[in-house]
């Protein structure tokens, strides 16, 4: 068994997966910066001990390093990994693939193993990803079809990741608004198109902010590519813009002529990157 940990800005995420198997764990666990503590408890309750863990960090290197203390404590050891010029099926076009998000890089390591939501004629090129991640900090991040499966002779196909977008996640727009102007609170208000109250303006503002970007690169992906991207959303914030961000896509495929797409939510895609690159790890292992 493979510890799986996304150390978040806000939260620490944990999984597994038997490398035996390939079995994953039913649900992941979230815990708080100041409260990794239950992580620990949460060891205590795996059928098996783990064998070591892998991870990705974006939450500092304090947060790093208690995570690797806890693990000792349970004779568990982690490797941190960070964003490669070409891992799994992806090619990474970030000018300095190091400098790119990690968990950012796993979760497109993830979205790139689940079968290609194909939305086109078979003789056709798949349509680009998008993957939308409402966390601190919202990231907004394309894949494209660079070889189909049948050109690889392989199931998956290549991706490239061309690039994407970094911008204030949902509760720090609010916070910045609360904290840093005089008479606007800390607003918790559903959203409407014309709101008529402060708190229904700074909800809706903050979610038009969101999906404006998410639209933005939706159609970027149509202009570049030819292909209405498909989208998938992941990150704790995502309940709190999600019918906007539908909304405004769905009005704007209308507007196209364009078929209207569900949105698929992904509940953590980075611990699936993770989980992508311990079992290609295993393989790795058996081949040498």
């Amino acid at each position: 068994m493979i510890i799986l940990i996304d150390a978040g800005n806000t939260r620490v995420k944990a999984g597994w997966i038997s490398l035996k198997t390939g079995e994953r764990e039913m649900t992941a666990v979230a815990f708080q910066h100041t409260h990794l503590d239950e992580l620990s408890h949460w060891l205590d309750t795996l059928p098996n001990k783990p064998a070591s863990a892998l991870g990705v960090n974006v939450a500092g290197p304090t947060v790093g390093e208690a995570i690797e203390k806890l693990l000792e404590k349970h004779d568990c050891t982690i490797n941190w990994t960070s964003g490669e010029p070409q891992t799994l099926n992806v090619a990474n076009a970030y000018a300095a693939p190091e400098q790119l998000g990690p968990d950012r890089w796993l979760a497109l390591l993830g979205l790139a193993q689940r079968p290609h939501p194909q939305h086109t004629h078979p003789d056709t090129p798949p349509c680009p990803l998008i993957l939308a991640n409402f966390g601190t900090a919202t990231t907004i991040d394309t894949l494209v079809v660079k070889k189909p499966p049948n050109e690889t002779n392989e199931n998956l196909p290549q991706y490239l990741f061309p690039g994407g977008l970094i911008l204030p996640g949902p509760d720090l727009m609010r916070n910045a608004l609360a904290q840093n102007t005089a008479n606007l609170p800390d607003a918790n208000s559903s959203t409407t198109i014309y709101p008529t109250y402060t708190h229904q303006s700074i909800a809706t503002g903050i979610a038009a902010a969101q999906a404006g970007a998410v639209v933005r690169q939706w159609l970027a992906g149509l202009e570049y590519y030819g292909f209405a991207p498909h989208v998938f959303a992941a990150g704790g914030g995502w309940p709190l813009v999600k019918e906007e961000v539908i909304r405004l896509l769905h009005f704007t495929q209308g507007r196209l002529d364009l078929p209207t797409t569900l949105i698929e939510w992904l509940p953590a895609p980075a611990l699936d990157g993770l989980a992508a690159l311990a079992l290609q790890s295993k393989q790795s292992q058996i081949l040498n």
